[in-house]
């Protein structure tokens, strides 16, 4: 289990269990720090999502990718809330995230 996995369960036991396993499913195992580790996760699903049908089938892995999103930043906040902006800059619109397109 890799850093960001036991973050991510610790922190939303409760979650539908699809739910998790869709979130832990996107992430890799790479060893990254938790915050770029689940932002990284979340754009895999934003990627998915972008190819998607628009349908259907593509709201669990946009939930998923928006929960990924919101976690990395929580994760950010409590290890270094002063790294939230270079956070943002490399995975937010202005990176990452804006260069997912359909």
């Amino acid at each position: 289990m890799s850093v960001a996995e036991r973050w991510l369960r610790e922190r939303v036991p409760d979650a539908p269990p699809e739910l998790l396993s869709a979130m832990i499913g996107a992430l890799a195992a790479d060893g990254a720090p938790v915050p770029d580790a689940l932002a990284s996760g979340a754009i895999t699903l934003y990627r998915r999502v972008a190819a998607g049908s628009g349908r259907r089938e593509d709201a669990l892995p946009l939930l998923a990718a928006d929960a990924l999103l919101t976690h990395a930043f929580e994760a950010q906040a409590e290890i270094d809330p002063s790294g939230l902006e270079a956070l943002a800059s490399r995975w937010g619109v202005g990176g990452v995230l804006g260069e997912v397109s359909p």
